[in-house]
Order: structure tokens, then sequence, then C-alpha cells
């Protein structure tokens, strides 16, 4: 058996390219695999004898690891070599500022670097600060804060809004750091800082972004409609157990309860909704309830309706 062979075997380097590879969602490229001294006939071999399989030009993946689109974009990533990372709407994806999936991977490198990879769109950048880069799940990839400020110039306010608030619900995201990324890095093509800096306005120090993306268009819907801004997470007591609203107007007795399958898809869940709801009635709350699929006319006029219709705690 050649020394080549015995590595990709196992027998020398290999456990050092299988612990890599765990690290990388089970992926390696070639370049790492020289800098192991495994020579490319010996991965060839390999790949034939069906021990691992090619993932793109350049990068291979171990048998039997999960094939995923995480695992593409970190190919993507290493097709990149070094000062490479996931960048845009795929950073945004794999920061967990959004669940949609983009159609095309994008990457960014250095601006001293031309990147061609196929499939993948390519960005470069010259100003790069060490805070602007992190791991997630073994991709390097943009922080959310520099994420968002690159998306800024494509993205409408409405979706800054959101990418900002998932960010900060995630807990992957201050709005301290967006504040600093933004003036860090200026003006330049694709970004957007009176866009950006709209949105910040609206969140001040001990803003409070809601549990789910439902709960702001709801809250946005009512002060878009004219009326006053309603509590966000609002804490109330009844009797020994304390809650927290959605939404509320606490003067008026007011409670707002958004209702997303997300957040409410178990038969428990759906009783404490019920005992919440009993318990606030009891306590002389009025008790509005929206959907996914309730208009913005809708929440409006149930709103107006509770707050200038009806005398409240009497």
């Amino acid at each position: 058996m050649s020394h080549a062979w015995a590595i990709v075997c196992g027998l020398d380097v290999m456990p050092q390219l299988l612990r890599l590879s765990q690290d990388q969602l089970g992926i390696f490229s070639l370049r790492q695999a020289r800098e192991l001294h495994i020579s490319e006939n010996a991965i060839t071999h390999a790949v034939a004898k069906g021990r691992l399989r090619r993932v793109r030009t350049g990068i291979l993946a171990i048998a039997g690891a999960t094939d995923s689109w995480e695992q593409h974009v970190l190919a993507a990533v290493l097709a990149g070599n070094e000062n490479c990372f996931a960048s845009h709407a795929t950073a945004a994806k794999v920061c967990s500022l959004t669940t949609a999936r983009p159609d095309i991977i994008e990457v960014t490198a250095l601006i001293d670097r031309q990147l061609r990879i196929p499939g993948v769109r390519a960005h470069r950048c010259g100003t790069l600060h060490e805070h602007d880069i992190t791991e997630v799940r073994g991709i390097p990839v943009t922080s959310p804060a520099r994420t968002i400020v690159d998306l800024s110039s494509r993205s409408s306010v409405d979706e800054l809004a959101k990418l900002i608030d998932a960010g900060l619900r995630q807990r992957v995201l201050t709005l301290a750091a967006l504040h600093a990324c933004l003036v860090r890095l200026g003006i330049a093509p694709g970004r957007s800082p009176k866009k950006l800096q709209a949105v910040l306005a609206a969140r001040t120090p001990g803003y409070e972004p809601g549990e789910s993306t439902l709960e702001t268009a709801v809250f946005d819907a009512i002060v878009r409609g004219g009326l006053p801004a309603p509590v966000r997470q609002f804490p109330v007591k009844l009797g020994r157990t304390p809650y927290r609203l959605d939404l509320a107007y606490p003067e008026q007795r007011i409670a707002i309860e958004v209702d997303g399958f997300d957040f409410h898809r178990t038969r428990s869940d759906f009783d404490r909704d019920r005992t919440r709801q009993n318990a606030l009635v009891l306590a002389r709350w009025t008790v509005l309830r929206f959907t996914s699929q309730s208009t913005a006319a809708e929440i409006v006029e149930s709103v107006r309706g509770a707050l200038f219709g009806q005398s409240h705690g009497s």
C-alpha cells in the first residue's frame, strides 16, 4: 500500500482530515488537503472508491456527510480560499435574520481579490473590521450588523426593520453594534445609510422587538393607522400569576394578543392562552386577538373601537 493511500485510508493524516471536515459540515478543500500532505491522486482514488464525493471544483465531502444548503454555502466560501466569507442575503439566512433561503449564494472577499466562483455571486469590500466577521456553524460569515448594513440599499425600510427585529429577538444583534457598524462603514455602493438611519430612529434604547414578525406587523399597522403606539411585551400580574402581553394599552386596560402558528402550535400553548384570556377578562381587560389573516384595516378598526368606542376599567 502506498503512503498516500495509507493516508486516505486513515493510517496517517486522514484522522486530521476527518476532524477538519467535522468542523466544516463534512467538507474540505484540496488546498486544505495539500496542507495535510494528501496528494490529489490519493483524493481521486478515494472518490473512485466512494469514500469521498465532489461538492464543487476543488471541494470534497466525506462520504455520508449530509448534503445541505449550508454545506454548499461553506463550499462556496472554501472555493474562494482565504479571506472569503458568506455575505448579503446568504449571511442573513445563515445568521437567522430571515427564514428565506436566497436563490443564489453570495460571498465577499477583500477588494484586492477578483473572485470567480461558478454559480456564486461574489462581492469585494475595501473596509473590513474585526467585528465584521464571525462564524456560524463552521461558516465564515459577515456579522449580523455588517450583513444588515450591506443589505441596506437593496432592502426596503420594512425589510430592514424585519431583519433588525429578528436579530434582536435571536440575541445575535444589538442596536449599539448596528449603529457602530453603520458609522464605521459610511457611504459606499450597496449601502443606504439614510434608509437604515430611518429604521434605527424608531428603535431607541429600551426598544422591544416583540416575540415575532407578526407582532411587529400588528404594531406597525396600529401606528400607521394613526393610533397611539401600544406598549410591547407589557408585564402584568393577575392574581399570583405573571403574564406578558404582546401589546397593550395599560391605562385603558386593553390587551392585544397576536396568534401565530409558530408560537401557538401545541395543545398546552392553546390552553395556556385561554387561561390567560379568562384571567384578563375577569380583571376587566378588553382582549383583542389578531392573526396573520387580519388585515391592517381590520386591526386599526378594532383597536380604534376599543380605544374610543367604549369605556374601560369602570
